[in-house]
């Protein structure tokens, strides 16, 4: 769809790191974007761009300058923010705080891609088994297997059922930016057709605080229901399913 831009200016969707200018501390921020992050001159997007950071990358942040500007960060898609400044033994510069976390992520390679995982430290597995109504009465009786991971900064869950997968992460620690980043890391992938084309998920509708995505996978901008909901209780999930 045209136009589509989501100003995520609710409590949830701003950056919660924040380092008081007047007393500067320096901490490690990590690249989260799977596109890198811009290091800009001064702190605006209007700001000349002196080096792009890649994603998985660790920069030493000095102070958080708030600020009200917006940045796109996917087809459809953008996000608010404050201003980081980053330094290096070759540059000092400002990232836009949605393309960076202070939680130190998981680096993944698949397909020639790197990409960042959020859940944090693995604490826990289950698998439980839930009967449910079978098509034909007769039939013998059915279940959904649910298999649940719990994670230091959040759940996975995988649900099976009649050749059908559903999954679920939900977020209790993370800013908006961050489950964002999490989601398109985890959905996004090259172009069977063209190897060099990089497929991300594109948003398709907003209702309230649901946003459902295209999968970035393949060549289709089917969605797969593939969906990023902000509740009200602060739990952040991504939604998807497919079926063999």
């Amino acid at each position: 769809m045209k136009n589509i831009v989501c100003l995520l200016l609710m409590g949830v969707g701003l950056w919660a790191f924040r380092l008081a200018a007047a007393d500067p501390v320096e901490t490690k921020v990590y690249v989260i974007s799977i596109t890198g992050a811009e290091v800009h001159e001064k702190p605006s997007c209007q700001s000349k761009v002196l080096r792009k950071i890649p994603i998985g990358a660790a920069v030493n942040a000095q102070q958080t300058i708030a600020s009200k500007e917006v940045k796109q960060v996917g087809a459809g898609f953008a996000l608010q923010g404050d201003w980081i400044k980053v330094t290096a033994p070759a540059y000092t510069g400002y990232v836009f705080s949605s393309d960076v976390t202070k939680h130190k992520p998981k680096i993944e390679s698949r397909d020639g891609l790197t990409f960042v995982d959020l859940l944090g430290t693995k604490k826990s597995a289950r698998t439980e088994n839930e009967k449910v109504a079978a098509a034909n009465k007769n039939s013998a009786p059915e279940y959904a297997v649910h298999e649940t991971t719990e994670y230091a900064s959040g759940t996975y869950t995988m649900t099976t059922h009649d050749g059908c997968f559903d999954h679920v992460y939900s977020f209790r620690r993370l800013t908006l930016p961050e489950v964002y980043h999490h989601m398109i890391s985890s959905y996004s992938g090259y172009s069977s057709f063209n190897p060099k084309k990089l497929m991300q998920p594109k948003l398709i509708s907003r209702k309230g605080n649901v946003y459902t995505f295209t999968c970035g996978f393949g060549d289709s901008d089917a969605a797969q229901d593939l969906k990023l909901t902000v509740k009200d209780n602060g739990v952040i999930t991504i939604s998807s399913n497919d079926c063999t």
